[in-house]
């Protein structure tokens, strides 16, 4: 259906030091865990600051490096035991022998977001996300997953609520945060007033709709509003979406975790 229009972790030059300091301010965040290194080194968004590998999974590394022919980061390896990396992430961080000390990923505002999407054809047009008072780290970092699976790769928050990027949700994304890119807008309701003028369709998941979710893939161009789970898609937000859709669940069962809605209506959009 179309629609009208510097900080480092460690002070020591020594490879073997022990002593190594967290990241403190700026614009660094420390990531771990093979998946989200490798992508991150792999995408080249971020600037690598360090590199901290065990002996067990350096060679890994290595292999990675060549077969991707990585070379610049070589002098940015340091080789450490599992110990260092417990001190310095936490016993209970699963990092797999391997932690970066990196940039965060760029965000986009609304102006850049909308000057892209004007310089596309119509026919172009890729579907979006926005993600309405989600917070939660680790459910978001499971939402980009399956937003990038599904070939959504424009992730929108609003300021007023938006996430710090944080190592949680680098994790929770399986390292597909780095294909995803991130938009922070100050005001969802004037977004969506003008991708609607643009072409798009606004179609926001609520469990009290009289449309299910099949319905999604009639439509071409979709922005998929999706709220917390505790309140859901905001009063304002709501009246401005062009239709509300459900997901069919068992009445006995409340609601569906925010993460797996989502996927279902992405799952559904990509129908088409």
């Amino acid at each position: 259906m179309q629609k009208n229009q510097t900080s480092h972790f460690s002070k020591s030059q020594n490879q073997n030091s022990k002593k190594f300091y967290r990241a403190k301010t700026g614009n660094n965040i420390v990531i771990y865990g093979k998946h989200p290194v490798f992508s991150a080194i792999q995408k080249k968004r971020r600037k690598i600051i360090q590199i901290l590998v065990t002996k067990n999974t350096q060679n890994e590394l290595d292999e990675f490096l060549k077969k991707n022919k990585i070379f610049e980061y070589k002098n940015l390896i340091k080789i450490v035991d599992p110990n260092q990396l417990d001190s310095l992430l936490g016993k209970d961080q699963l990092h797999q022998g391997i932690a970066i000390e990196c940039s965060k990923l760029p965000i986009k505002n609304q102006f850049e977001l909308l000057e892209e999407l004007h310089s596309l054809e119509k026919e172009k047009l890729p579907n979006l996300l926005l993600l309405d008072q989600l917070s939660d780290p680790q459910n978001i970092g499971a939402i980009i997953r399956s937003a990038v699976s599904f070939g959504v790769t424009k992730i929108i928050f609003c300021e007023h609520n938006a996430p710090k990027e944080s190592a949680t949700m680098a994790r929770s994304s399986v390292g597909t945060i780095e294909m995803a890119d991130i938009i922070v807008v100050t005001n969802f309701s004037n977004l969506i007033e003008k991708l609607k003028k643009i072409g798009y369709w606004c179609i926001g998941l609520d469990g009290c709709s009289n449309h299910s979710i099949c319905e999604i893939k009639n439509y071409d161009h979709v922005a998929l509003v999706v709220g917390s789970e505790g309140n859901g898609i905001r009063d304002l937000v709501k009246k401005n979406c062009d239709i509300l859709t459900k997901i069919a669940i068992n009445e006995n069962v409340e609601s569906l975790n925010a993460s797996v809605a989502t996927s279902i209506a992405l799952y559904e959009l990509s129908k088409k």
